[in-house]
């Protein structure tokens, strides 16, 4: 693949998303000022169906048209699309039986579901929210269709627009109402002007379709991708589900503030993995499949040496940051932030791999260790609760980053693309960053 196209497309992820990320931690630090920790505790209960929403919207469509050699053919597009379309509403019926399950429960049955589950406004942020689902569901697959060619420009711009345009929303709301909707505004208006731009700026239009063959295709190629992406929700997104009924809405919205922070890092890995690693993964395994190997430890070696060096970091600043960027309020955002920032060693040891397996046909995986994950997370965070409170459960989330690690490498190595030496060889540069970092503060700070 041209070495030239991927370095553009990675500039543009990496330029546009450097951006947007800044732009959230702006906002952030600005509503974090105007509204309560308590509405970011609800909040998040609305944010894990939302992320919801955004994983079970693809369930392997968008990896699908990227590795398929006919992904630009009309007739696959549409029955892919119209498959996006069913399934965007079915989420949207789904997230409406919830709401209405949490009323009846609350109100007609009065039985007591905890602060958070039980907060009035929760039903209807719900449905609010899941009207995202169908919103989205009908977008075009013009960027899997550019992604697939590395045609990453147009695309990062659409994102930056509709983002601002949700931030605009958001801060106007909080500025002038205080109101949880602020919050709940960034993600609806964001969405629908990020389809709305779809249309206006590529020519994809999809009719709906149904081809048999095609959609027999589609399912055995994300037959383990449905299940994965289930488990992915459960096992990324359970940890709320579960402190929402121990902890406070507070202290749920001080830990969400923490994981938002450290989820910069992967998140930033997993758009590069997915927008630039898969594609290019998937052309070698076309066209030369025997390099596959050499080339993935080579992007490994400098993503590697990279990021470990960031994380380090992270973990030795992580209460400096939050004492700076933050009021007292969120002091316990600190030593939480600090937690997580361990887990990102275990989300680089694995996501890169994790693409360089998709591009093999190789699906399954992924359940098998979102599944370990996900029996990590909700076996695991209730007794570490009960036993050692908050700190407990944080580590058992750090500590759900690495199940899977095992899993993962026997499949890599049943399918001749592993190396244990290759795969650890960088990790020493976390400590080595951590103690440095930490000796700096110290100077700093004397």
């Amino acid at each position: 693949m041209d070495r030239k196209k991927i370095f553009t497309a990675g500039f543009w992820i990496l330029g546009a998303f450097g951006l947007s990320q800044l732009l959230r931690l702006g906002s952030n630090l600005i509503v974090t000022r105007l509204l309560a920790p308590e509405m970011f505790g609800l909040m998040a209960i609305v944010q894990v169906v939302l992320h919801g929403i955004g994983m079970f919207s693809d369930l392997g469509l968008w990896a699908f048209i990227v590795r398929n050699k006919e992904g630009t053919n009309k007739k696959l597009l549409d029955t892919v699309w119209t498959i996006q379309v069913i399934r965007g509403w079915l989420i949207f019926l789904i997230v409406g039986v919830l709401a209405g399950a949490l009323v009846f429960i609350s109100e007609v049955l009065n039985i007591d579901i905890g602060a958070i589950y039980g907060d009035e406004q929760l039903p209807l942020l719900l449905i609010i929210v899941g009207l995202t689902a169908v919103i989205t569901a009908h977008k075009t697959m013009a960027p899997a269709i550019e992604s697939r060619e590395l045609n990453r420009g147009r695309l990062e711009v659409i994102d930056l627009i509709s983002q601002i345009c949700g931030i605009s929303m958001m801060l106007s709301i909080a500025w002038h109402f205080h109101s949880i909707w602020a919050l709940v505004s960034a993600g609806v208006v964001a969405k629908m002007v990020n389809v709305v731009l779809t249309y206006k700026l590529f020519s994809y239009r999809h009719q709906f379709a149904w081809n048999k063959e095609i959609v027999k295709e589609v399912f055995t190629f994300g037959k383990w991708i449905v299940g994965a992406s289930v488990l992915s929700y459960l096992a990324l997104q359970g940890d709320k589900l579960i402190f929402a009924s121990y902890v406070s809405a507070s202290e749920l919205g001080v830990y969400s503030i923490a994981f938002m922070l450290a989820g910069v890092v992967s998140s930033i890995l997993d758009k590069l993995t997915s927008k630039i690693g898969l594609p290019v993964f998937s052309r070698i395994v076309a066209e030369s499949p025997g390099k596959l190997k050499d080339k993935y430890y080579f992007i490994r070696l400098r993503q590697d040496f990279i990021v470990f060096t960031l994380i380090g970091g992270l973990i030795a600043i992580a209460p400096t940051l939050i004492d700076f960027l933050y009021d007292d309020r969120y002091y316990d955002a600190g030593w939480i932030l600090q937690i997580l920032s361990i887990s990102l060693v275990g989300f680089v040891m694995t996501r890169l791999g994790l693409s360089c397996l998709t591009a093999l046909g190789s699906t399954k995986i992924r359940m098998h260790i979102m599944l370990v994950k996900s029996l990590m997370i909700f076996i695991g965070l209730p007794i570490l609760l009960n036993k050692y409170g908050l700190e407990g459960a944080v580590w058992g989330v750090t500590l759900s980053a690495f199940v899977g690690i095992p899993i993962q490498y026997v499949e890599m190595n049943r399918k001749g693309v592993f190396s244990f030496i290759k795969e650890v060889r960088v990790l020493p540069v976390v400590g080595i960053s951590y103690f440095l970092s930490t000796y700096i503060l110290t100077v700093l700070f004397l």
